[in-house]
């Protein structure tokens, strides 16, 4: 309706999407929640009211980023014909998230990077995520016939990270070509020692 205005967005969305950005461009640690509040335009109380605490915080972050991941990776697995096509798909849409740029990387591998502690919740949160994508990954290549369905993971989990984290030297493009490459040599191999 004309004249009206736009709802602005509760203080907890604005705060959870600040703190996103700031920890994406600076790191976890890095930010503070002063800067998380100055940029989202609220309060300490009202973050501390959305999230009892910073690892709070950054647990709902990874969370929300976890389940996006998962339902992104069920998308680009729809089409696909049979298991091993759906590595396949897997591998291609990788591949095309590496070749955006600007992209600064896996969320969950920058948080790993900041929390070693077995025992924080950040931790414990990108760990579980982790291991989920590589039992994702195990049950398509056991479906698929591979013969050794956890060591395809593992190959395939490695190509993916290392993918990712070459986007820095090889730039996006070549990271991703050779992402496919490895990907499909990998699964290939792979189902014909079945």
């Amino acid at each position: 309706m004309p004249g009206e205005v736009a709802a602005k967005p509760k203080a907890a969305e604005r705060i959870q999407e600040a703190a996103r950005t700031l920890f994406e461009r600076q790191g976890i640690r890095a930010t503070g929640v002063e800067e998380v509040c100055r940029v989202a335009g609220a309060t300490k109380m009202s973050l501390y009211r959305a999230y009892p605490s910073k690892d709070a915080l950054v647990a709902t972050i990874l969370a929300e980023d976890a389940a996006e991941h998962d339902a992104w990776v069920e998308e680009s697995l729809a089409e696909a014909k049979d298991p091993a096509d759906r590595l396949r798909a897997l591998i291609e849409a990788t591949a095309v998230e590496v070749a955006q740029p600007g992209v600064c990387g896996c969320p969950m591998l920058l948080a790993q990077a900041e929390f070693r502690d077995p025992e924080h919740p950040t931790y414990k949160v990108v760990s579980g995520f982790k291991q989920g994508c590589h039992e994702r990954i195990r049950a398509l290549a056991e479906e698929a016939g591979a013969a050794d369905p956890v060591a395809l993971a593992d190959d395939l989990s490695l190509a993916i990270e290392g993918a990712i984290a070459a986007r820095s030297y090889l730039g996006e493009t070549r990271a991703a070509d050779s992402l496919r490459r490895c990907g499909d040599r990998l699964i290939s191999g792979a189902l014909s020692k079945r």
